[in-house]
């Protein structure tokens, strides 16, 4: 047959038969592209024998394409020619795979159609009864798996006659006459089990899209039977698309109940039971509201397929070649983003594009969208691999704006208020069932986002009681249930996303976060990172955030370019989590490293910690460094991946714990050497102070400060670090005739200089600085590379001249930030200078340590007979440093 280029007529008298032939035609010649060398559907067949199934999905485009009167046909009287669909099937299916229905183990086949035309819940209205439509809805609760009566085979108890093939009309329904004619039986039936039809039945409870629920209205909930196949193709916190028909089936329960049979029986005003109930009376409706409005679906389909999106965590574990597998192009746009060598800040520049600014909490997020590795010890016991954050910030710092980002980001993913959720609402509650009035589980918003990540907004107002109830879903990710007779461990496989707001407001600085936030230790605890948003008010950054918002005003979203989007960040997370990366030695012992230090900085005398350095925190960093390596797909765990989690860690803990920052004294001055550690000699045997043999490897050995057993005072240390130009700079010469003349260069001081305390103020403002003047000495290197060209070397010039380095020497650095304030009018004199100088060399040790701003680039060689002492206040002044390759600026 071939395809009908024209519509039928609306006239056309679409018989039984003529409904089968053409629905068989179709099946039979159906080929989406001229180049296909067999029926799309005779493909589908194949497959269907393939995988023991049983229903046959058609989607409903091609019928439309194919023939569209038969498709207008089937869509407005669906409920009527579906068991005429069935058995177009079944010749269908006798005609090319005989054996399935005519042999001795033959079964029911079914026709199931999908992506059919969707429509909001509220419309569906019983003028859509019978007709083949579709909706969108989240499933609340899902009852277990049952048997339907289908098609009953009875027995007449007078006569013996047996009757088979009666439809059941969604409630026990027998026969209505015994077909003997000289019986006349109507009500003495017996159900002949072994000659019955039955399926699998379920009962869906689904609720209305949350876009698609007017305003100022709540959302209405519908119930949803899925047969055959389609049972457990959907669990509660789903989001489906269910294609089928509306059906209108007798509430049996309302029927059953006393005072409904009382009423139907007698009425209101002694009228007779089959007159119904006229007008709005007392009791008005007790007829009509025995029948309700169900949808019976032969099709569910996740949500997210039908709006192009893609869940980055499925229920089931791909692999990375599968996944490359399903692209037509190969997978090459998800493995050219894998090589790009700065994936990491172009996905953080791709999060949440409409907030400004907050790179570290961007960074925060992206990691756990990725997400560690989930474990399971020899014992059985889970480890938790998702990642959990929280923030905390003023008012009006874009929190639930990041949040709503990550909620519509994901298909599996619930957003909800800390005020207006309970301990029930959050985890799971036992409601009855209204079929058999026992008690079931109903999901709550943890369970809901299973396998994805619930958004908890406001989550410093819930009540103490109710807090409790998510620490096991937090660690454990389970959630144990035992009431009403109930005992069950439900699964709670999700990431906590939460925000809070500071107590009295806004944040202060002056206290620890918890003096700030209402949170207990035990919930403090269990999030990975904890950053804080505080509303700084700087006339740069007010001014770039009003322009970033106006902007966003007027262009919505042509108001800022990222390097990917949405769709091209879910599919290269998606595949990035098929990765599964191992820890390696080096990263071993980087995390042994990080974690000591760590713990010694919570131990440190002074520390305003809100909640203590544990072994949480160890496994927080693995889950960090594990998700570093699924931004980078990477199967191995590299060092650098540990020190950027390290540096998100600290970020987040030290930030909100301490205001200022105490530096310590980066030169013990001579008298006060350990005896433990003898001489230098000592300190060479540790690598602290490099030979000449020694190699240069970037201070890996060589500790960024200045080392132990200098045998000059602090002053002169200091005066000599500073460039010569310096030393003429002061008005007064006092400095140059102390350095010229090395007067104090030589005398023991009595003792050890107190550490320096700064605020964290004047530490962002030179970090800023020098990462500023860094920032221009790089770009000034790349604008001198040469072209480069295979076979020729990118460290010289085309005259074979080698290039300058890309960093710059710390003495020239120095310099530089002196003049820069000396023209601000920030250093009036030599005492102010020599002050200024000593803490800036500090703030640049301690940002050499910090591992986020400053690294070294190259150390200044060992001299021939050059003491300790002189080769190491040498290398302080003429090392050269550049900006580290983790520094983002604050206020971008």
């Amino acid at each position: 047959m071939s395809r009908q280029d024209t519509a039928f007529a609306e006239g056309v008298d679409w018989t039984p038969d003529l409904v089968e032939t053409h629905f068989l035609g179709f099946l039979e010649n159906h080929k989406e592209t001229d180049d296909d060398l067999e029926p799309h559907y005779l493909n589908a067949l194949h497959e269907l024998k393939a995988q023991d199934k049983g229903t046959l999905y058609v989607h409903i485009g091609h019928l439309n394409a194919y023939d569209q009167g038969l498709c207008s046909y089937t869509i407005a009287h669906y409920n009527r020619i579906e068991p005429t669909l069935r058995k177009a099937l079944h010749a269908f299916i006798r005609n090319h795979e005989p054996g399935l229905v005519d042999g001795t183990d033959s079964r029911e086949y079914y026709v199931a159609f999908v992506s059919a035309w969707p429509q909001r819940m509220r419309d569906l209205r019983t003028s859509k009864l019978g007709q083949l439509t579709a909706f969108a809805g989240t499933v609340t609760r899902s009852s277990e798996v049952r048997p339907e009566l289908l098609f009953g085979a009875f027995k007449c108890m007078e006569c013996n006659t047996v009757i088979r093939g009666v439809p059941q009309q969604f409630k026990y329904s027998p026969p209505v006459l015994c077909t003997n004619p000289t019986c006349g039986n109507k009500s003495h039936w017996s159900l002949i089990r072994e000659q019955s039809v039955f399926c699998d039945w379920q009962r869906l409870k689904v609720q209305e899209a949350v876009e698609e629920v007017p305003a100022g209205s709540l959302p209405r909930t519908l119930d949803v039977i899925m047969r055959h196949e389609a049972v457990e193709t959907a669990k509660a916190g789903d989001k489906m698309v269910f294609t089928g028909q509306l059906v209108v089936v007798p509430d049996v329960s309302a029927l059953a109940a006393p005072g409904e049979r009382v009423q139907l029986k007698e009425g209101g005003n002694r009228r007779d039971a089959a007159d119904g109930v006229l007008g709005l009376g007392k009791g008005a409706g007790g007829r009509e509201l025995t029948y309700r409005v169900m949808f019976l679906a032969c099709a569910a389909q996740p949500a997210d397929m039908t709006k192009g999106m893609v869940n980055i965590r499925p229920d089931v574990e791909e692999s990375s070649e599968t996944i490359i597998a399903e692209y037509h192009d190969g997978g090459e746009s998800i493995l050219a983003m894998a090589r790009d060598p700065h994936i990491y800040q172009q996905l953080t520049r791709s999060i949440c594009p409409s907030v400004f600014g907050h790179d570290n909490i961007k960074q925060a997020v992206l990691l756990m969208l990725f997400g560690g590795v989930h474990k399971k010890t020899p014992e059985g016991i889970n480890l938790r691999g998702d990642i959990n954050v929280a923030i905390v910030g003023d008012p009006s710092c874009a929190k639930s704006q990041i949040l709503k980002y990550v909620s519509n980001f994901l298909p599996r993913a619930v957003y909800t208020s800390g005020k207006a959720s309970s301990a029930a609402g959050l985890t799971a509650s036992v409601v009855r069932e209204p079929e058999n009035n026992e008690f079931a589980i109903e999901a709550g918003a943890l369970m809901l986002a299973d396998n994805g990540i619930c958004c908890i907004d406001e989550f410093d107002k819930m009540d103490v009681k109710d807090q409790v109830a998510i620490h096991e879903a937090m660690e454990q990710q389970t959630i144990s249930i035992a009431k009403a007779g109930i005992q069950a461990t439900l699964n709670a496989r999700a990431s906590i996303l939460a925000a809070a707001n500071p107590m009295g407001g806004r944040y202060d600085k002056s206290k620890p976060l918890k003096y700030n936030v209402a949170l207990p230790p035990a919930i403090l605890s269990r999030f990975d990172l904890l950053h804080v948003m505080v509303d700084d008010t700087t006339e740069a950054t007010d001014a770039r955030i009003a322009t970033h918002i106006i902007n966003v005003h007027r262009y919505q979203q042509n108001a800022f370019d990222v390097p990917y989007d949405t769709e091209s960040l879910q599919h290269y997370i998606r595949y990035a989590r098929s990765i599964k990366p191992e820890i390696t030695p080096e990263a071993r012992a980087e995390l042994v490293r990080s974690y000591k230090e760590l713990r010694a900085d919570d131990a440190a005398p002074g520390t305003q910690s809100s909640y203590r350095i544990t072994v949480r925190q160890l496994e927080a960093l693995i889950r960090l460094s594990e998700a570093m390596a699924r931004v980078y797909c990477d199967k191995e765990i590299k060092p650098q991946y540990v020190r950027e989690a390290k540096r998100l860690l600290r970020a987040s803990i030290l930030k909100i714990e301490q205001s200022d920052t105490l530096l310590e004294d980066d030169l013990p001055l001579p008298g006060l050497q350990r005896q433990s550690e003898g001489a230098p000699e000592a300190q060479i045997e540790r690598g602290e102070i490099p030979t000449e043999d020694s190699p240069d490897d970037n201070d890996e050995n060589l500790p960024p400060g200045l080392a132990v057993g200098d045998k000059r005072g602090a002053d002169a240390m200091a005066e000599d670090r500073q460039p010569k130009r310096m030393r003429t700079h002061a008005s007064s010469g006092a400095l140059t005739k102390q350095a010229e003349s090395g007067e104090g260069t030589t005398a023991p001081a009595p003792a050890v200089k107190e550490p320096v305390r700064v605020s964290a103020q004047k530490l962002n403002y030179v970090k800023n600085m020098l990462a500023k003047k860094m920032v221009e000495v790089h770009n000034q290197y790349v604008r001198q590379l040469p072209a480069y060209k295979p076979g020729e070397s990118a460290e010289t010039s085309d005259d074979g001249a080698p290039l300058p380095e890309s960093g710059i020497r710390q003495e020239e650095l120095l310099q530089w930030y002196l003049d820069t304030e000396a023209l601000k009018g920030k250093v009036p004199n030599q005492a102010a200078a020599l002050q200024e100088l000593e803490v800036v060399s500090k703030i640049i040790n301690h940002l050499i340590r910090k591992g986020d701003t400053l690294a070294v680039l190259s150390r200044p060689a060992r001299q021939p007979g050059e003491d300790d002492a002189s080769y190491l206040q040498r290398m302080q002044a003429e090392r050269v440093l550049q900006l580290h390759d983790n520094y983002a600026p604050e206020d971008e």
